[in-house]
C-alpha cells in the first residue's frame, strides 16, 4: 500500500471506436498521464475481458463471452509449467499466456512515446472467473487446486502485460484494475456453498493481489453493482472502483474501515458521470456532474471519513461502457469526466504547530 498514483480521472469502459487511431486520438488528448489499454468491441468480437484475461490459458475454451472449463489428461503438463511460470515468471516463461487485443501494438507505442507515470490495464477479476467457469456444476472455489488455477490463470496474464510495459517504459507503473462484476453475489455463493467462506474469498484475492503488486505495480477492483467492500479492503488492493452514480451511498456503511483505507494509501474511484443511456448523456453538465460528486463525497464525510482524504484520494470516472452510445456522446461523458478530475477539491495538510512557540 502506499504507492503514490497520480491521476485524476480513471480511464475505464469499452471504447465506442472503430479504428486504433481515433482511440489513440482519444488516450493522447485526455489520458496522457494515465494511458490504457483500451477495449475496442466495435472493432472486433473477440475485445472483451473474457478473451483478454482467459485466451491461452490451459483447459480454457471460448465463445464470445461465453467461457467453459473442459478438463482432459492433456492438461496436467500444461498445469506444471503454469505453475513454474508463475514461480519464475521471466518472460519466456510467460509468453505462452500472452496476450492478444486489437490494440495492444498502439498502445505499447504510446507508452513508449509519452513514458508516462502510470498506466492502465484491466483485466477479470479471479472471484468472477470462478463465477462463470463450473466443474461439473459444483463451484470451483471449493477445490483448493481450481483456486490455485484461477489464481495463477489472471496472475501469468497480469505479469505478461506488466513485463511487456517495464520492456518499453521501465519507470512507468501499472496498475491492474480487476474488474469483478459478479461480486455483489458473495452472499449468495456462501449460502449455498458452506465450503466457501468469507476467508476463502477474500484469499482468493489477497493472493492476486500480493503476487502482482510484487511486481511494482498498483492493483485495484472495480465492481458497479452494489457489494461488500470490506472484501476488495481486507485483501490488499490499492483502488477500489465503485458506481458512485447509481449506489453513492455503497461505502458509507464501513466509514472506519474506508478511514483505514485511506490512511494506508489507498484511493477510491468515483464512477459518477452517467452513461446509462443517450438522453441522460444527452442532458449531462460538469456542473451537474460536479454536484452529484461533492454531494456523495460529503455523505461519506457525514458517515465518519476525513474530508481531506476523502478528496484527496479521490478520483473519477465514467460509470460503464460507451461503445454502445453514439460517438459524440460517448466523447462527451469520457470528457465530461476529464473536466470533473481537474476541479477535484484539494486539501492542505494542516501546518505542524511551531514547538518554539
Amino acid at each position: 500500500m502506499g504507492m503514490k498514483l497520480l491521476f485524476k480521472c480513471l480511464p475505464t469502459g469499452d471504447l465506442p471506436y472503430e479504428s486504433n487511431e481515433l482511440a489513440t486520438k482519444l488516450i493522447v488528448k485526455l489520458f496522457e498521464n494515465i494511458p490504457f489499454l483500451a477495449n475496442l468491441p466495435n472493432m472486433s468480437m473477440s475485445e472483451n475481458l473474457v478473451y483478454r484475461t482467459l485466451e491461452n490459458i490451459p483447459g480454457i475454451k471460448i465463445d464470445g463471452k461465453k467461457v467453459v472449463f473442459k478438463e482432459s489428461s492433456h492438461l496436467k503438463p500444461k498445469f506444471v509449467a503454469m505453475d513454474a511460470a508463475f514461480n519464475n515468471p521471466n518472460i519466456e516463461n510467460l509468453e505462452p499466456y500472452k496476450m492478444d487485443t486489437v490494440f495492444l501494438h498502439k498502445y505499447f507505442q504510446i507508452l513508449d512515446r509519452i513514458k508516462p507515470q502510470e498506466t492502465v490495464v484491466n483485466l477479470l477479476g479471479p472471484f468472477t472467473i470462478s463465477q462463470m467457469l463450473s466443474k461439473d456444476d459444483k463451484q470451483m472455489l471449493a477445490d483448493k487446486y481450481y483456486r490455485k488455477f484461477i489464481i495463477q490463470a489472471v496472475c501469468l496474464k497480469a505479469l505478461w502485460i506488466i513485463h511487456h510495459i517495464k520492456a518499453v517504459s521501465p519507470d512507468t507503473m501499472p496498475v491492474i484494475m480487476l474488474e469483478e462484476p459478479l461480486l455483489n453475489r458473495v452472499g449468495d455463493v456462501k449460502r449455498e456453498h458452506e465450503e466457501v467462506t468469507r476467508e476463502v474469498i477474500v484469499n482468493l484475492l489477497a493472493k492476486v493481489v500480493f503476487k502482482i503488486k510484487e511486481y511494482q505495480s498498483a492493483v485495484g477492483i472495480q465492481c458497479f453493482e452494489k457489494c461488500d467492500w470490506k472484501i476488495p479492503i481486507e485483501a490488499g488492493v490499492d483502488i477500489i472502483s465503485f458506481d458512485a452514480y447509481t449506489n453513492p451511498n455503497n461505502l458509507n456503511i464501513i466509514p472506519e474501515r474506508v478511514n483505514n483505507f485511506l490512511i494506508g494509501g489507498g484511493r477510491i474511484n468515483w464512477a459518477i458521470v452517467p452513461v446509462i443511456n443517450e438522453a441522460t448523456v444527452k442532458a449531462l453538465t460538469l456542473d451537474y456532474a460536479y454536484k452529484r460528486f461533492t454531494t456523495a463525497v460529503d455523505n461519506l464525510i457525514t458517515a465518519g471519513v476525513s474530508e481531506r482524504l476523502a478528496y484527496n484520494r479521490a478520483t473519477v470516472s465514467i460509470q460503464g461502457d460507451v461503445n454502445k452510445l453514439p460517438l459524440i456522446f460517448a466523447e462527451k461523458a469520457i470528457i465530461i469526466a476529464n473536466q470533473l478530475s481537474k476541479k477535484i477539491p484539494v486539501f492542505r495538510a494542516a501546518p505542524k504547530p511551531d514547538s518554539n512557540q
